[in-house]
């Protein structure tokens, strides 16, 4: 989000003739750990709240001109439902033909015609496809936005963990960093992953500082350490960890497809030779924990539980499998699953884009423009005139999204 943000305030610059020093500050650049480069790479419009469908579709319309530079494969969102989130599809129909999303709704008994490899159709209400949706490449597009804010001057900051920002009369005048010192790369790694997880580290480091006209916190689950260091107390993010796993299984060709989604959750795509597999367990307690913890395919592991036998239950296909390998990463979760965007209650020069609860990807172009317009015009585009409804205040009331993953 940082990265996209960073493009668009210097482009927006760059068009208005006017110059300023915009600089990413980012301890983990590279996102080892970062949620950016450990999700499924998946972007849809079909959500609930015209702010959430606004941003998301202005991505996708962007993502379709630099369709082979992120690999932007837009070959649909296949997705079986069960009665709640049939019920809800439904109910956000008529959105989604106002905006000209081309999304269809069958029955049941249409799972087999369009995939084919399902041979059980226990608790499927209904099959909704999003032909204006798909995957993306999460590196490819965060190093075009990269490049195109390098381009226009942007400074990228690595290995400095931001420790304290100076706030004088409701405006922050100064940031503080941590700048690591540590040797070699996995050394940096660990000290990182330390300062991801517990706020610091014993490691030398050096303090930097950056003066500072707008500050702007697109830190993802780390958001509310940012906020508390400039005086905005937030109990509303919360950090959870999510697991993906890459399984071998050639028996099922998802060549055709973009992401499938069964009832249970569990969400696949095709990955090279292999699938990519996500699940949300919404059991997992809060906290910044980077450890995967699923296991393999041993007896009454939650790999098995969650994610194998969910899919051997839609298809007997999945029966014979290869775990390949797993990882965990975190979203920031918010009560009503939807981010905050906007200038932060209380302060002058801060704004925030955060916690968008697993949709920042897919939101990110949409995002990073919707920013620099409220930061330089005031207001937003017409196009994305309701991510105004993403303030803290949320103007239109709360933003629930129930086809949440």
């Amino acid at each position: 989000m940082g990265s996209s943000g960073a493009m668009a305030l210097s482009k927006k610059l760059e068009e208005r003739g006017e110059s300023g020093r915009i600089a990413l500050v980012d301890v983990d650049l590279e996102g080892e750990h970062s949620s950016t480069l450990k999700n499924a790479g998946g972007v849809r419009a079909t959500w609930r709240n015209r702010a959430n469908i606004e941003l998301c579709r202005y991505s996708i319309e962007f993502f379709e001109t630099i369709r082979d530079r992120i690999q932007f494969r837009e070959l649909g969102y296949f997705w079986m439902h069960d009665e709640e989130s049939w019920k809800e599809i439904n109910r956000n129909y008529h959105l989604y033909k106002e905006y000209g999303l081309p999304v269809e709704l069958y029955p049941p008994e249409a799972v087999y015609e369009f995939l084919p490899f399902v041979d059980n159709l226990d608790d499927i209400a209904g099959l909704s496809i999003s032909r204006r949706a798909g995957l993306v490449d999460h590196y490819s597009l965060r190093e075009y936005y990269r490049e195109e804010a390098r381009k226009r001057g942007v400074i990228f900051f690595d290995r400095c963990y931001v420790s304290g920002i100076v706030v004088r009369c409701g405006e922050v005048k100064e940031v503080i960093a941590d700048r690591i010192e540590s040797g070699n790369l996995e050394e940096k790694s660990e000290v990182v992953k330390r300062y991801l997880i517990y706020g610091g580290s014993d490691v030398s480091k050096e303090k930097i500082s950056f003066g500072c006209n707008v500050l702007i916190n697109t830190s993802g689950a780390w958001a509310p350490r940012i906020s508390r260091l400039y005086g905005f107390v937030d109990e509303s993010i919360k950090p959870r960890r999510r697991h993906m796993v890459v399984i071998h299984c050639p028996q099922v060709d998802l060549s055709h497809y973009g992401m499938v989604i069964d009832t249970s959750d569990v969400y696949f795509h095709k990955d090279a030779d292999n699938i990519l597999v996500g699940y949300s367990n919404m059991d997992e307690p809060y906290g910044y924990n980077l450890e995967y913890g699923f296991g393999g395919l041993e007896e009454n592991s939650l790999f098995v539980k969650y994610i194998w036998f969910p899919l051997y239950r839609r298809s007997s296909r999945f029966e014979r499998i290869k775990f390949i390998r797993g990882w965990a990463g975190l979203y920031a979760e918010t009560p009503d699953r939807s981010g905050y965007l906007g200038r932060v209650p209380g302060f002058k020069n801060v704004y925030e884009c955060v916690a968008h609860t697993g949709r920042g990807l897919m939101i990110s172009y949409g995002s990073g423009v919707a920013l620099a317009d409220l930061i330089l015009d005031g207001r937003f585009r017409n196009e994305l005139c309701h991510a105004a409804d993403l303030s803290r205040e949320r103007p239109s009331g709360e933003l629930y999204e129930e086809l949440h993953l």
